[in-house]
């Protein structure tokens, strides 16, 4: 099977390493989007391309809350490109609230540019100590694949370094104007955990900065050490005083995959994990490789729900038909349709429909067969730092009147399931 993906030639828009990407009709789409709100599936669906003109355009005719819209874009981390794509289709958007995405679009691109000037500082600072670096996830393809934060959202910087050199480059950002709130995230809660406890940006970006010292959650396979990263990394273009690094395609495919739908239950970051596999498909992946290290890693559970989701729900579809096929879960197809409709309605992770945790944690482990892909026992839920709730005492009719919540949410929960078959 792998020797055959290779075979087919059509024009280069429509091909990934000799493999024939295929689209389904935009028809489809809304299939997974109509169990969200209609804000929801706005958001989502300016992740793709052209081929979401119609239903986009479509719903911008429908009634909806702009104010809602604008929260969700703010909160999806989707501004100003959602907006840019709003405004292309020539919607109807109420003057204030159109003030309002012009206003928050601008302070967005600001934070950007700030962000990509704050990393490229302390890079600089890490290359006069002598701290090779590999940048991960949004700044390794901000200043890659994509060329530029403007074009790539996110809140997070995400580093990978040599645990010799941990220590080192934990003082160096401290210098750099990164600050450790040490109440909130003391450094006993991260001994064990792949990354340094967190530093946020003094220059007040809102930005977080992880120094990882091994690139997933130490329960997944794929949780290469650096030097294991550094040999499937190449060079970011650009003079550095230093050593910066990015994962090759193929292995930040898996990556993306591996920490949208495992370490964080595929329920955050589906809009640019839309856009990023679609970036990295657009500038050329040898597949069959990908399928060799999805085996390898034991990642074709991630891989293949996060393109599955990806495709439903923002009219992405990265991958062509032959590797969707390949990585398909020997489940039967009514199983595989109630655990998609399942995680689509926790990809936003704003909205979570399902009452109970515990069943959330069930379903999530059905799709994901942790069982048959961990190293350990430990589950993402496990390795997350505690975030201790203050306890409460709830009086006899509150008790009562949670418990009545709960039974409505339980039914509109199991109704959504059961809505899109």
């Amino acid at each position: 099977m792998l020797g055959e993906l290779g075979r087919s030639g059509i024009s280069k828009r429509r091909i990934a390493n000799g493999l024939q990407v295929r689209r389904r009709p935009v028809s489809t789409f809304p299939r997974l989007l109509q169990l969200m709100p209609m804000e929801s599936q706005i958001v989502l669906l300016t992740a793709g391309g052209g081929d979401n003109d119609p239903a986009l355009r479509a719903l911008l005719q429908k009634p909806l809350s702009w104010d809602q819209l604008l929260v969700l874009a703010e909160w999806e981390r989707t501004l100003p490109w959602s907006w840019l794509r709003i405004r292309s289709l020539g919607a109807n958007v109420p003057a204030e609230q159109a003030e309002a995405f012009e206003r928050l679009s601008k302070v967005c691109e600001f934070q950007s540019l700030m962000l990509e000037d704050r990393l490229k500082r302390l890079l600089v600072a890490f290359g006069e100590a002598g701290i090779p670096v590999i940048l991960l996830k949004g700044a390794g393809l901000g200043m890659s694949v994509y060329g530029s934060f403007a074009e790539r959202p996110m809140g997070d910087l995400d580093l990978l370094i040599s645990p010799a050199h941990a220590q080192a480059g934990w003082e160096v950002a401290l210098t750099q104007g990164w600050s450790w709130d040490e109440n909130t995230y003391p450094r006993e809660h991260y001994q064990a955990h792949h990354h340094l406890p967190p530093l946020y940006d003094a220059a007040r970006t809102g930005a977080r900065l992880e120094l990882h010292t091994a690139l997933s959650l130490s329960s997944h396979p794929y949780a290469l050490s650096f030097e294991e990263a550094l040999k499937v990394s190449r060079p970011v273009r650009g003079s550095w005083p230093g050593k910066v690094m990015v994962l090759d395609g193929e292995h930040a495919v898996i990556h993306l995959a591996v920490h949208f739908a495992w370490a964080h239950l595929a329920s955050l970051g589906m809009w640019r994990l839309a856009r990023d596999f679609q970036a990295l498909a657009a500038q050329g992946l040898d597949w069959p490789r990908v399928l060799e290290l999805a085996a390898q890693y034991k990642a074709e559970k991630s891989l293949y729900w996060s393109l599955r989701l990806t495709e439903g729900l923002c009219g992405v579809e990265a991958a062509p038909v032959e590797v969707m096929e390949r990585l398909r879960p020997s489940r039967p197809e009514w199983v595989l349709r109630v655990l998609e409709r399942h995680l689509a309605l926790h990809v936003i992770a704003r909205y979570m429909p399902c009452p109970s945790e515990k069943w959330r944690r069930l379903m999530w482990s059905l799709a994901l067969d942790p069982s048959r892909t961990a190293t350990s026992t430990a589950r993402p839920w496990h390795a997350a730092p505690a975030q201790r709730a203050a306890s409460t005492k709830l009086g006899v009719m509150e008790k009562v009147g949670m418990q009545l919540a709960r039974g409505r949410e339980w039914r509109r929960y199991l109704a959504l399931l059961r809505s899109a078959s």
